[in-house]
């Protein structure tokens, strides 16, 4: 019995196995992606792949998604489908300007992603390059991210981080005030 429930298990995983356990491999089960951004992460000074996994934080700030993930080796990453999870949430259109990318790796400088190209459909790739961390310290010069420069006269995009920001501070509101309404209508009890 237990022979036949671990080869069902090995059969039903086969398709991870087959992937070297990197979920990575697997395609998507509905259909084509909607969007999916991966990079090539390369330290700056050198031009190489980083020797680290990097943690990639991806954010959109008009829906609430935070999808936080590792990189699938060292030097490179593959975001899950956020398209497809924008659009599970909300029917507005994916607006890439306002999607926020961060990258971050043991023993190199944080980095957001500062142009995000305008595609809002299918697999993406983009240039990411990390500034090694300084013996002393981090140093303040920003590490370079950019898929292109963007054309002249296009607008910066406005401060996203705003209504994240206060959407967390509703939440915590609302929290604190459940706590000190469900406290006060306790009564004590004096006998058990």
């Amino acid at each position: 019995m237990k022979i036949a429930a671990i080869l069902a298990s090995v059969v039903l995983a086969s398709g991870t196995l087959l992937a070297n356990g990197e979920s990575f491999f697997i395609p998507a089960l509905r259909g084509p992606v909607e969007l999916v951004y991966f990079a090539r992460v390369k330290n700056a000074r050198t031009g190489r792949p980083i020797e680290k996994p990097p943690y990639v934080t991806l954010v959109d700030p008009y829906s609430g998604i935070i999808m936080p993930f590792v990189g699938d080796k060292p030097g490179h990453f593959r975001s899950p489908d956020i398209g497809a999870a924008i659009k599970e949430v909300t029917a507005h259109p994916i607006d890439t300007q306002q999607l926020e990318i961060v990258v971050t790796a043991s023993g190199y400088q944080t980095v957001k992603v500062r142009h995000i190209p305008r595609q809002s459909k299918g697999t993406i790739e983009l240039n990411v390059q990390m500034e090694p961390k300084t013996a002393g310290g981090s140093s303040t010069l920003g590490a370079i991210a950019s898929q292109a420069t963007p054309p002249p006269g296009t607008p910066s995009p406005a401060d996203s981080m705003k209504p994240t920001i206060y959407l967390l501070a509703a939440c915590f509101g609302l929290a604190a005030i459940s706590v000190a309404a469900r406290k006060a209508g306790r009564p004590t009890t004096t006998a058990r």
